[in-house]
């Protein structure tokens, strides 16, 4: 099962000789890179939800092997620019990471741009986005398949979720497609060759223990009250509308959940309709290669976007800033199959090993929010 994990949530590879860049026109060229050769990434995808928004930036630096190590940009000064006057300022929480304030959303019509001054005094701008109506998600079918999945030469169960919805009547739409899956999470922390201490609180930690070492033992730790699991989209998901103009989009193919329990899910289905270079965007970027997670994540190669260094016109820079109104919709998914597939899991398919109990042994742990966890209920949970 770990090999379908893998297959679920495999990272970007990174093409590094013959890649492919994005110009001005949207046309493809191939440029060699060499040792040493550096490489600015800066992405962000800003909308109307209620998720975090942040924008990253990234410096790419080809190492001896002709591979990509990644550096991030620290003590830059980021902000987006609302219809030409009003700025909204990103503040820097180290990693590169730039969060845009608690509450911030853009509005249909409003013109956004992204504005990144760095320390070293380059400043950079993507041009001027407009958010265009994107329609509602009018219906949804989820289907079980035994062979829904395919890993190699094998298959896995697993839910199919498709969608259905409306495309706008003016021309030129094109629509983008992520979403969350919810699962619930019973176990909190896992601790290689180690034991979990609740203290220095409120996280603890894994302590070594040396009668572990070199056992390869991993001990798992229940969580001390709710949790869910976030599992993020593994694919991109791009259509235009060239030829479904002001038509029905009927059972669009939105996600494969994998069987990870016998215990429902939620999934949460992001629709977004993006202007035409976005769309050209990501469709060289999936020509490139079938990617993983969200637009924030880099691209395999510096494929060139809509962010240009003012001063430097012929510099290299890499990612989108993409902004885009949101149809979102969370669906309850119970498992009610009885048939004989087992569920994988939520351990990278490893079988769960809980601490032998003893006395005052094991603890609980806290269930920790991030992007990948929450101890809140999502939409649509059943109470």
């Amino acid at each position: 099962m770990g090999k379908l994990k893998n297959i679920i949530f495999n990272k970007l590879t990174c093409l590094l000789t013959g890649i492919y860049f994005l110009i001005s026109c949207v046309e493809p060229y191939e440029i060699n890179f060499k040792s040493g050769d550096k490489f600015l990434i800066i992405d962000g995808k800003i909308d109307d939800s209620d998720k975090e928004k942040y924008i990253t930036i990234r410096r790419s630096v080809i190492n001896n092997s002709n591979h990509p190590d990644f550096f991030p940009e620290d003590s830059a000064k980021v902000q987006i620019i609302e219809n030409g006057s009003k700025i909204i300022p990103a503040a820097n929480s180290a990693q590169g990471l730039y969060y845009l304030p608690v509450g911030f959303k853009v509005k249909i019509g409003s013109t956004y741009q992204l504005v990144v001054s760095l320390k070293n005094g380059e400043k950079y701008e993507s041009s001027i986005e407009t958010m265009k109506n994107t329609p509602e998600i009018k219906g949804h079918t989820v289907k079980f398949n035994e062979e829904a999945i395919k890993s190699g030469d094998k298959r896995y169960p697993g839910h199919l979720v498709y969608v259905d919805t409306y495309d706008n009547p003016e021309k030129g739409d094109n629509y983008m497609w992520t979403y969350r899956i919810f699962e619930r999470q019973a176990f909190c922390i896992s601790c290689y060759e180690s034991i979990y201490m609740t203290s220095p609180a409120p996280l603890g930690r894994c302590l070594p223990v040396a009668s572990l070492f070199q056992t390869g033992n991993t001990y798992d730790y229940f969580c001390s009250g709710n949790c869910w699991e976030i599992l993020n989209s593994s694919e991109l998901n791009i259509m235009s509308d060239r030829y479904s103009n002001s038509l029905e989009i009927k059972n669009r193919l939105i996600a494969k959940v994998p069987f990870y329990s016998f215990s429902g899910f939620v999934i949460e289905i992001t629709q977004q309709n993006i202007d035409e270079k976005a769309f050209r965007y990501l469709k060289i970027l999936l020509e490139q290669n079938q990617t993983n997670g969200t637009l924030a994540d880099s691209p395999p190669a510096a494929l060139i976007g809509n962010i240009k260094n003012i001063n430097n016109k012929s510099e290299i820079v890499g990612g989108y800033f993409m902004v885009a109104n949101s149809s979102v919709k969370s669906i309850w998914v119970p498992r009610n199959y009885t048939g004989s597939p087992n569920p994988i899991g939520l351990l990278n398919g490893r079988i769960v090993n809980p601490e032998p109990s003893a006395p005052s042994r094991p603890p609980v742990a806290p269930c920790v929010k991030s992007k990948t966890r929450t101890p809140l209920a999502p939409e649509g949970w059943p109470l």
